[in-house]
């Protein structure tokens, strides 16, 4: 009996490790495609109002959070562009007499 307890233990351990492994897989690829939004326009949804209250952008259909890098305000329909991300807050720049971005 003891024999089967060991092998379920070595079974589930190996179970965690595998679903540990894979969870740090998806993360991992999650981060490597947020790092490709640096550079690209996205559109104002709720303004930005100074460099301590966020607003958020729209980009390839998501929302996300966004402060400028000089803490200027920017108004909701402005294109902006992303030049950093700081945790899961996207830091952008206005984009002067920037094209019309699409709203996805």
């Amino acid at each position: 009996m003891t024999l089967v307890w060991i092998a379920v233990a070595l079974v589930f351990a190996i179970a965690e490790v595998l679903t540990v492994a894979l969870v740090a897989g998806f993360v991992a690829v999650g981060a490597t495609g947020a790092a490709g939004m640096i550079g690209q326009t996205a559109l104002v949804v709720d303004p930005i109002r100074d460099a301590h209250h966020r607003g958020h952008v729209r980009i390839a259909g998501e929302d996300w959070p966004a402060l400028t890098s000089d803490g200027r305000p920017v108004e909701a329909g402005e294109a902006v562009r992303i030049v950093e991300i700081r945790r899961a807050t996207l830091v952008v720049e206005p984009v002067p007499g920037g094209p019309a971005v699409p709203e996805w």
